[in-house]
């Protein structure tokens, strides 16, 4: 287990991408050969490693946690020290990512076409469609416009 997918197993890590692709307990357990029951099981375990990401990622972090959603990996935060908002996500391609949501100077930094690619990577694996205006902006209002979707506000 590494922490590149928040302490989750290879099976769990499957259940979980396919639950977040929205299939059902029935459905992922005739993908994957076993009982809906187990399915069932193994979404608790899930939801509890998940969080567990979180709450470290708080921690190490200093961020007052808003809103979690275990089930699409995306957490709402705030940075006391910089009073700004926070997304912290969870994927299968990029592990945990931490997004301070701030007016940076993205175009003079050399961090700017990992952070659009990494971005990229997320929406490839949430299924959501960019459009060529998005590809333009700067990562910081990309990932509020990937990452607010997910939050219960």
């Amino acid at each position: 287990m590494t922490f590149r997918v928040g302490y989750l197993t290879n099976r769990e890590t499957r259940i979980w991408g396919l639950r977040r692709n929205r299939f059902s307990q029935s459905e992922i357990g005739r993908m994957m050969g076993i009982s809906r029951q187990a399915i069932h099981k193994s979404y608790s375990l899930i939801d509890s490693k998940v969080e567990q990401a979180f709450v470290e990622a708080s921690e190490t972090n200093n961020l007052e946690m808003k809103y979690v959603n275990v089930v699409d990996g995306v957490m709402e935060a705030f940075s006391p020290a910089y009073q700004i908002q926070v997304f912290v996500t969870l994927s299968k391609v990029n592990g945990l990512k931490t997004w301070y949501l701030y007016e940076g100077h993205c175009s003079a930094c050399t961090l700017e076409k990992s952070c659009r690619t990494m971005l990229e990577n997320e929406a490839e694996e949430r299924g959501i469609k960019l459009g060529a205006v998005d590809k333009l902006l700067p990562p910081t209002k990309l990932a509020i416009k990937l990452f607010s979707r997910y939050l219960d506000n």
